[in-house]
């Protein structure tokens, strides 16, 4: 059976000497980051910080990311995806250290750690826009799909191992250690793509003399004049707005008691990491021909997952729900990425995926906020019952527009299947 999966999985593309190391670099990367909240907020209270001290630590690490992911996506189309990311990764890994040295030594308030979550942010906010940006110069097109796949299945297994790994090395030893780590990771995801070399270079937009504000208008022209790029990030936001939101901050309530209430509702959140890795295997093997009328009903697995929580389901049942809610938005992810990659010029990139980036932050922060007010007033069953509503009729209007209905395929460079570009005016005028 091991040697029947393997064969249906793309670890072929893992023979590749470049695209092997920069999924290396993603998983240390990966897996350090995800020991980074928990690590963070044990070193929080330890130095008298609080659960609302820890709040707001962890706050300040994706408020930034609101304001600094348009810029990241600028700077990384003028200085190159590569360096940016090395840059990224060298400097968190700088500051990590002589966070770590802080806390070993003297000690830190609580601004320190606010301060420090949040310049960690930043630099994290020049990595990812560079990193979608970059895929597409390691990988050829027609294989974009199997790489964004195998890339979001090794995330989900970072993302599964990394807080578990923090856990126990919690126990065991002081939390700075464990920040220490992460430093660690950050070097190695450095030194793994400092030995990846792509065989050309992609037209560089950011062109000498253009200020910023020009190119951030011109990522702008590129994602505004793709009437299924728009509407698609619309869609999706609102969905982490009205129904992922709700979810994750009302759900834990409507399992099992005082109790045993947190246990049961980790239980069902692993279910969803479980799910974000059949989703992957999914993207990793089936080839759809209308990828983004297929990604619209990705969402139905989170709708399903919020009508099970309003009807009080039993804990194993939630697990399923969980679990298709996060098949669902691995695939999703997995669509999309591709399609963008496939169909943005490769010079604007980074600028485009930014907006994506920035639009599914601002939209899940919105999420994390609006829900317990508004449920305090109207009660959570009906908030919950609203976004189980509200993933079916966004959907069906979604599925009228053209762009969504027959973007797919369309004759890329070396024949393979992408997304179909809208007529438009030259996308590559300045």
């Amino acid at each position: 059976m091991t040697n029947s999966l393997a064969a249906r999985l793309p670890l072929d593309l893992l023979r590749e000497r470049n695209l092997r190391r920069l999924f290396a670099a993603q998983a240390a990367s990966v897996l350090g980051s995800s020991m980074m909240p928990i690590a963070l907020s044990f070193a929080v209270l330890e130095h008298g910080g609080g659960a609302s001290g820890v709040g707001l630590v962890l706050g300040a690490q994706t408020a930034p990311l609101m304001i600094f992911l348009l810029a990241g996506g600028v700077l990384a189309d003028r200085w190159g995806r590569r360096i940016t990311m090395i840059g990224s990764d060298l400097v968190r890994a700088a500051i990590e250290i002589t966070v770590v040295v802080i806390l070993l030594t003297v000690g830190m308030p609580l601004g320190g750690f606010v301060a420090f979550a949040a310049v960690l942010s930043v630099a994290a906010a020049f990595f990812h826009p560079a990193f979608h940006g970059f895929v597409p110069e390691v990988v050829s097109g027609k294989r974009l799909q199997e790489a964004n796949a195998l890339g979001s299945t090794l995330n989900s297994i970072g993302s599964l191992l990394g807080p578990a790994v923090c856990g126990a090395l919690v126990v065991w030893t002081d939390p700075a250690w464990v920040i220490a780590i992460d430093a660690g990771t950050f070097l190695v995801s450095a030194l793994f793509l400092a030995g990846v070399r792509t065989s050309s270079s992609p037209k560089n937009s950011a062109r000498e003399g253009e200020s910023f504000s020009h190119q951030l208008r011109h990522g702008w022209r590129e994602f505004s004049s793709r009437t299924w790029l728009w509407s698609l990030l619309a869609y999706t936001s609102l969905a982490s707005t009205f129904v992922l939101g709700p979810v994750m901050v009302l759900g834990i309530a409507f399992v099992g008691g005082k109790e045993n209430g947190a246990a049961q509702w980790g239980t069902v959140m692993a279910a969803q990491g479980v799910g974000s890795l059949l989703g992957g295997l999914v993207g990793m093997r089936v080839r759809f021909r209308r990828p983004l009328l297929a990604s619209v009903f990705c969402t139905f697995g989170l709708g399903a997952f919020a009508a099970l929580l309003a009807l009080r389901a039993p804990v194993y049942v939630l697990v399923v729900g969980s679990l298709l809610s996060g098949a669902g938005f691995a695939l999703l992810h997995i669509l999309w990425t591709s399609s963008l990659q496939a169909d943005v010029p490769s010079d604007a990139m980074s600028r485009v995926s930014a907006y994506d980036g920035v639009a599914t932050v601002l939209s899940m922060t919105v999420g994390y906020w609006w829900a317990a007010p508004v449920a305090a007033k109207v009660g959570a069953t009906p908030l919950l019952w609203f976004g189980a509503v509200w993933t079916l009729a966004s959907a069906a209007v979604m599925v009228t527009l053209p762009q969504i209905r027959r973007s797919a395929p369309g004759a890329g460079k070396d024949g393979e299947s992408v997304v179909a570009p809208e007529s438009r005016e030259s996308s590559t005028a300045h």
